[in-house]
């Protein structure tokens, strides 16, 4: 069988897409950017797609019509030499688009991630699924609103949604000019260690397709070593669980145009993931947590995005 293991690696090595393949050379591990957009009155909430307006003070969405903002499910690893790149470009993205238009989401995901000797383990159980679903044929990789790369005007790795990290940003833009259909406001709260997200959407457009919440939870600042980075290296936008699931909760009530619709999730955050050894998750640092809430068509199709901040 390590034999086998041994070929295959080999063989993929030689691949166009390959895992790692080098195209510029490393930098330095990028500084985390503040969603400074995230920190808004509303107490750890804030509204997706321009500013509020038109709704009551307890709804948190906004009523304006939108285009979409940019959700990068980054692919990436502890073991990838090339995956610290990708953070890089991600972060120069986020920055050239704007902090609430362009939300990263780092999903350890991929052989590069496995759980494994002297390696922190930062996987969850929505990794394989994610990977399947977007058709990654190396890494880092990415997917921008798991929409087909060629609708974006990307080359796809291998035809699908997943793209080289060379275009998160041309994507990403290509994104942000697209309609959005449905605005999105959220609340995150704690009250020890329970955590509640209320979630608003408006429906600017009206949407036969079945649409799902997903509320994901996200942590920054976990220090660990990293191929193509150090052995203090810092992983933000970290995906620690998907509240909702591996693909979200359906929107049961209206979602003609003009629709509200009102949620809220509760979930116990524990006080770590896979340990806090060398080789575990680290310890939950409840002020390094961010909420990323998205809308989807089903499981693809993210069509708005935001990312709070937890009171």
């Amino acid at each position: 069988m390590k034999k086998i293991l041994f070929v295959l690696s080999v063989a993929l090595g030689a691949m166009t897409f390959t895992s790692c393949e080098k195209e510029d050379a490393l930098t330095a591990n990028p500084t985390f950017v503040q969603d400074s957009a995230n920190s808004g009155a509303a107490g750890g909430g804030t509204t997706g797609g321009g500013t509020t307006g038109g709704g009551t003070s307890n709804f948190l969405a906004s009523t304006d019509p939108s285009n979409r903002a940019a959700l990068l499910e980054d692919f990436t690893g502890v073991r990838c030499g090339f995956c610290p790149d990708g953070h890089v470009r991600a972060t120069a993205a986020k920055v050239s688009l704007g902090a609430d238009r362009f939300i990263i989401m780092a999903v350890h995901a991929g052989s590069y991630a496995a759980p494994a000797s002297g390696w922190a383990n930062f996987t969850t159980p929505y990794g394989a699924g994610l990977i399947a679903q977007s058709d990654v044929a190396g890494y880092p990789a990415g997917t921008i609103n798991r929409l087909p790369a060629s609708n974006l005007g990307v080359p796809a790795q291998r035809g699908g949604m997943a793209m080289s990290r060379g275009s998160w940003a041309q994507a990403g833009a290509s994104v942000n000019a697209m309609e959005a259909p449905v605005n999105i406001g959220a609340k995150a709260t704690m009250s020890g260690d329970v955590l509640t997200v209320k979630v608003d959407l408006y429906y600017t457009k009206g949407e036969s397709a079945v649409n799902n919440i997903n509320v994901a939870l996200l942590q920054d600042g976990l220090v660990s070593k990293q191929s193509g980075g150090s052995n203090s290296y810092v992983q933000n936008h970290v995906l620690r669980d998907f509240i909702t699931g591996q693909w979200g909760q359906a929107v049961t009530g209206s979602t003609n145009a003009d629709s509200k619709i009102s949620e809220t999730f509760t979930y116990t955050v524990p006080a770590d993931y896979h340990g806090t050894s060398t080789e575990g998750g680290g310890a939950v640092i409840i002020s390094d947590l961010k909420v990323v809430v998205f809308v989807t068509r089903g499981q693809t199709d993210v069509l708005n995005v935001i990312e709070i901040d937890i009171d």
